[in-house]
């Protein structure tokens, strides 16, 4: 299977047989998948679930080197941690663009991370 996250998943799929063996021997091959590229649902779905998890961790870790950027004790300082936040916040708008490609909205991402959906 082409992915560790669907052991113990919900495994009905509207999928053909044939479909689901030619993907699988795409990703034997290596060859690159594109966002619009035909894939089964749980193969998309798991790089949702990925690509926001690792958006939403990004956004989230800006948040405590936010806090210490007014407590910073000098100038050079306060520069260093702005620089900081505004890098992982880059990286997690990034990453929010690349999972939009796949058909999910930035703001349903966050949404599910708000009401614990998400992780």
């Amino acid at each position: 299977m082409y992915s560790q996250g669907l052991i113990g998943a919900d495994s009905s799929t509207t999928e053909s047989e044939e479909f689901l063996a030619l993907f699988q021997a795409r990703i034997d091959r290596e060859e690159k998948i594109e966002p619009n590229d035909p894939m089964p649902e749980g193969y998309r779905r798991t790089l949702v679930r990925q690509i926001g998890q690792h958006a939403h961790s990004e956004i989230v870790g800006m948040l405590p080197e936010g806090n210490w950027i007014t407590r910073a004790p000098t100038l050079r300082r306060k520069i260093a941690l702005l620089a900081k936040v505004q890098d992982e916040g880059g990286h997690g708008l990034y990453l929010y663009s690349a999972a939009e490609t796949l058909g999910v909205s930035r703001e349903q991402m966050t949404e599910e991370l708000l009401n614990g959906k998400a992780k």
